[in-house]
């Protein structure tokens, strides 16, 4: 894996982001590595808990932009029909590799320090228990690029009772909110100081290994069998394979690179 770093501490398995210079952004590498994270996780007989963690000062600051246009370049004789099915296929990619979480066998324990933006957010809905350090920000930033969020965050949070209201003006607004509001969300279930995130979520990892692994893999094969996720799922990859070909893409996009208000046509 080129860009997540596993380790296995007897067992316990702690995998990091590993592009801080990035701000632990997500490429096209990063997708393709946390599906096979999932495949050496699950060979593993012997781990019981998984810690996910993000190197440097931030935990994931959603999707790569510098990248992203290289994501979606086609060949100038495809016309728009071949290039929806390439971005459907693209999405329903991203959305198994967001998924990852949820498909490992064992419990997998968040923490989030600095910022937690987009993809990021994405991420950490399909982990079990999320923890948070007093400096974490977050924001479901897809708003902000002229584009609903397709990956996960729309489907999760909404099935995992979260503030509706809240959630709602979150999305529509794409803002940065802090830990405080995180937690009032249901994003997370703790906020530690900094500096003892990492003690605290290894705390918890050693705690929950001292559990029957038959116990803990029954509990998750219940939870996480997310009412009509899937179908959700597809749903918003066969909407976006349309939407994201709106001229107010690259508006957004451009607004954002450059620092300057973006001016949107009428509906």
């Amino acid at each position: 894996m080129q860009t997540l770093v596993g380790t296995q501490k007897g067992q316990i398995y702690h995998l990091e982001i590993n592009r801080p210079k990035s701000l632990n952004s997500m490429s096209s590498q990063l997708f393709q590595d946390f599906k096979a994270a999932v495949d050496i996780i699950n060979k593993a007989d012997d781990v019981r808990v998984v810690v996910l963690t993000g190197r440097g000062n931030h935990f994931c600051a959603g999707l790569d932009l510098k990248e992203a246009p290289l994501m979606f370049q086609f060949h100038e004789d495809m016309d728009q029909a071949r290039k929806s099915i390439r971005i459907y296929d693209l999405l329903k990619d991203w959305q198994i590799a967001m998924t990852s979480l949820s498909r490992i066998k064992v419990p997998v324990i968040v923490g989030v320090q600095g910022y937690c933006l987009g993809g990021g957010v994405d991420l950490i809905t399909s982990a079990d228990i999320r923890y948070c350090s007093e400096d974490a920000k977050f924001s479901i930033k897809e708003i902000d690029l002229a584009m609903a969020p397709d990956i996960g965050t729309l489907q999760r949070l909404g099935l995992q009772n979260a503030n509706i209201s809240l959630f709602r003006e979150l999305a529509y607004t794409g803002r940065i909110f802090n830990a405080q509001e995180a937690l009032k969300l249901g994003l997370v279930s703790k906020i530690v100081k900094n500096e003892l995130l990492n003690e605290e979520i290894f705390k918890l990892a050693q705690l929950i290994a001292t559990k029957s692994p038959i116990g803990c893999y029954t509990i998750k094969s219940i939870l996480t069998r997310e009412q009509n996720l899937d179908q959700h799922l597809d749903v918003m990859a066969r909407t976006n394979m349309a939407m994201l070909f709106t001229n107010d893409v690259p508006i957004a996009i451009t607004s954002s690179m450059t620092k300057t208000k973006a001016e949107y046509p009428k509906l």
